[in-house]
């Protein structure tokens, strides 16, 4: 008896994780998609339903603005539109950017060019600095790299922590620089192949830094890349 019920609580509680879309992988019904694909649902519902969408989907407009920026980022990813090009965080603007360089490429420049440089954080708050990854550490996007008296700051790209400017235990003010953090290797390939189809021969001194023995071969070569590229395509006539 005590079976039965142990394993009738066991399927209740997984059948109420995969309808709430807590299980990662799970394919969700159309039903499901279109529901959990609105500004009202919690970000686990909507991420959910985002990475089993391919392409656009009449709902994507509606998320542009939404408070989780991962959602955005996904959202970028699957329909990148040019105000995304100016959102708060780092990465939509870099999903967005790689979606539209060839039809956006003066305003897509900037944003890749950005990409290309890390990202600094800075405190939200004043108070106690308490941090959980040392430098050096791989991250992923809106991966928590310590808190300011209990309140959480994460990473606003995936890549890595390059340093940290304050001491745990720490007093600091608000506004303070906390962090800086690169981009991943892969999206720093993607920003640089980017850039060699559509950057001007002014980037190539800003790309060329990257074909040094301290980047990866795969970040090397892709900055050769595009200078090359870059340096090759013709000269506009004044």
């Amino acid at each position: 008896m005590a079976l039965r019920i142990l394993l009738l609580l066991l399927v209740t509680v997984t059948g109420w994780f995969y309808w709430d879309a807590r299980i990662s992988g799970l394919p969700l019904t159309a039903w499901q998609i279109d529901r959990y694909l609105d500004p009202t649902q919690p970000p686990h519902r909507i991420q959910a339903a985002l990475s089993q969408l391919s392409g656009p989907h009449p709902a994507l407009a509606r998320l542009h603005r939404y408070p989780d920026p991962g959602v955005r980022a996904d959202v970028a990813r699957l329909a990148p539109a040019t105000d995304q090009l100016e959102d708060p965080s780092p990465w939509v603007r870099f999903r967005a950017a790689i979606g539209l360089q060839r039809n956006e490429a003066i305003a897509v420049r900037p944003v890749l060019l950005a990409t290309l440089r890390a990202v600094t954080v800075f405190a939200e708050d004043p108070g106690s600095v308490q941090w959980r990854l040392a430098e050096g550490a791989r991250l992923g996007a809106g991966e928590e790299l310590g808190s300011v008296d209990s309140r959480v700051f994460a990473s606003p790209v995936p890549g890595r922590l390059i340093r940290r400017y304050v001491q745990t235990g720490e007093a600091i003010r608000r506004g303070q620089r906390l962090a800086d953090v690169a981009i991943a290797d892969e999206w720093l390939v993607e920003a640089l192949t980017a850039l060699g189809r559509i950057g001007l021969p002014i980037d190539a001194e800003e790309i060329r830094l990257f074909q040094s023995e301290k980047f990866p071969p795969a970040v090397q070569q892709a900055a050769a890349a595009a200078v090359e590229k870059i340096q090759s395509r013709p000269r506009k006539k004044s």
